[in-house]
């Protein structure tokens, strides 16, 4: 009786969805674990070592900027040119942190 009212497409459609979603999920959780990588990092330089934190805030800073440069292809043009622009942003700010790094290690 359940198979006469049921709709493949409509199956296929609701599966595509759910995809969807489980997708942007695992993005979602990906800019968190970022996010806190960014935050947490001032809180390791006061507790560990100053090189720690900036490790841990390079890799955050690089891995949210690769996360928003993709997620600007799939948003229209005038979200687009804002990510790609935040992106950039991070990444200035990932070059700094990385040369800053490079000059704490060499004065150790």
């Amino acid at each position: 009786m359940s198979d006469l009212f049921r709709d493949e497409q409509r199956d296929r459609d609701d599966a595509r969805q759910l995809a969807a979603i489980a997708r942007e999920n695992r993005l979602n959780m990906k800019a968190l674990f970022f996010t806190l990588a960014i935050v947490i990092a001032p809180f390791l330089a006061l507790l560990l070592s100053l090189e720690l934190a900036l490790f841990v805030l390079a890799a955050g800073l690089l891995f949210s900027t690769v996360l928003t440069w993709i997620g600007a292809k799939q948003m229209g043009p005038v979200a687009r040119s804002r990510l790609r622009a935040a992106a950039l942003l991070n990444f200035g700010v990932f070059l700094m942190v990385v040369f800053i790094l490079i000059l704490q290690i060499m004065a150790e």
